[in-house]
């Protein structure tokens, strides 16, 4: 009976054993899943906090005043940076890539004139000062001009001259006294042989039959002349006394002024003949250097023609005064202000960095680039020659320097 009561004792333990391992078995193979459940839902939770701190970081940023009338701070990120400071003056503030470009820049061409070069003096690279010959086009046919008006002129001035001395003559003030006098003498000796005549008329007819008929006819004869006489003194006194009549004196008043503005007329020809005579010789309009070379020593020069390359002789440009060309883009526009400093490195020179000043800001943006230009003023160091190193057309980087005071913009 022992035997057999620990003979089942025995069984039991091993029974509740073997139940013990099943479970164990179980929990290791199918309990599995259970054990990543808890480290996907923290995971949840964390990026679920992340998303929170996130958004709250970017309403605080667009609306700090209200961030402020909560009482909230506006990050309340652990990991968000720190408002911007003030940038340190002199510290680049954008990088922009452009073109050097000369701020003034011609195109000589001869004005009003056309002809064949007889002179040339251009040569690619070659400075002149304003003024100095580049060219000059055969003259022949502007010197006949300029003669052919001189000429002219000589002529109206002699029709002035001549109107001018007809009207004097009609005026009371031009008669002398003495012919005056001398009219006046005429006058009465015409009168004394009126008398005479008529004297010896009156007698011839008191004679009547006894004087001769011929006689008689010849002596009325000359006292209607000697009288025709006294009336032709009388109106020539009373003319040089009182002038001739105001028509007279009007038609000589238009003959002046119609030959002074034949003059005036001569004396605009003179002008623009020797204007064009003098356009023959091609000067340079500033001071600078032959960029291009567009003819060459006997072409044929023509500022009317279609082809720009038919009319012009050269390019020049002052290359002292440079600018570097740049397109900015919109979202950067905002962080320049004309007058603010530069420093600028030609792609050929990097070696060499050049101070500028931002000039302007172009007053119309591009569209289809979504840019705006502006230009940049290069300021040359002291004894460099103008062309030595910077040239137009070169490529340039420019870095825009912050002012005192100014926080970046976009930060």
């Amino acid at each position: 009976m022992t035997e057999t009561t620990a003979r089942n004792g025995e069984l039991v333990s091993r029974v509740q054993q073997l139940r013990l391992n099943n479970q164990l078995g179980a929990d290791r193979g199918g309990g599995g899943g259970a054990t990543w459940l808890p480290w996907v839902l923290c995971l949840v939770l964390a990026l679920a906090w992340a998303g929170v701190g996130i958004r709250s970081y970017r309403n605080a940023e667009a609306n700090p005043q209200t961030a402020a009338a909560s009482g909230q701070p506006a990050a309340t990120s652990a990991g968000s940076t720190p408002p911007p400071a003030a940038v340190v003056p002199g510290t680049i503030q954008l990088e922009v890539k452009g073109y050097l470009v000369p701020a003034q820049q011609i195109a000589v061409s001869p004005i009003e004139v056309a002809g064949r070069l007889i002179v040339l003096n251009v040569v690619e690279g070659k400075s002149f000062k304003q003024g100095e010959v580049l060219a000059q086009i055969e003259a022949v046919n502007y010197q006949a001009q300029l003669t052919e008006s001189q000429s002219a002129l000589l002529s109206a001035q002699g029709r002035l001259e001549a109107s001018k001395q007809k009207l004097a003559g009609l005026l009371p003030g031009s008669v002398r006294k003495v012919e005056i006098t001398q009219v006046e003498e005429e006058l009465k000796e015409a009168d004394a042989q009126l008398s005479r005549m008529m004297d010896e008329v009156g007698r011839l007819e008191r004679l009547g039959a006894s004087a001769a008929d011929k006689e008689s006819k010849q002596a009325r004869f000359d006292m209607l002349a000697n009288e025709a006489k006294v009336r032709r003194l009388t109106a020539t006194l009373s003319i040089l006394k009182e002038g001739p009549r105001e028509e007279q004196k009007a038609a000589a008043r238009a003959d002046v002024q119609a030959a002074l503005a034949e003059v005036e007329v001569a004396k605009a020809r003179l002008a623009q003949a020797q204007w064009r005579l003098d356009n023959c010789t091609i000067r340079s309009p500033i001071d600078g250097t032959v960029l291009t070379k567009k003819a060459e020593l006997g072409n044929l020069v023509n500022p009317l023609a279609f082809a720009a390359s038919s009319g012009s002789v050269c390019d020049i440009a002052n290359l002292a005064d440079l600018e570097v060309d740049l397109e900015i883009p919109e979202r950067d526009i905002s962080k320049l202000k004309a007058g603010q400093r530069c420093r600028l490195k030609a792609d050929a020179y990097t070696d060499r960095t050049y101070e500028g000043r931002l000039d302007r800001i172009m007053p119309i943006a591009n569209r289809a680039k979504s840019i705006v230009n502006v230009r940049v003023k290069v300021a040359l160091p002291p004894g460099e020659i103008p062309g030595t190193f910077l040239k137009p057309e070169m490529g340039a980087v420019v870095s825009f320097l912050a002012e005192e005071g100014k926080k970046p913009e976009g930060t």
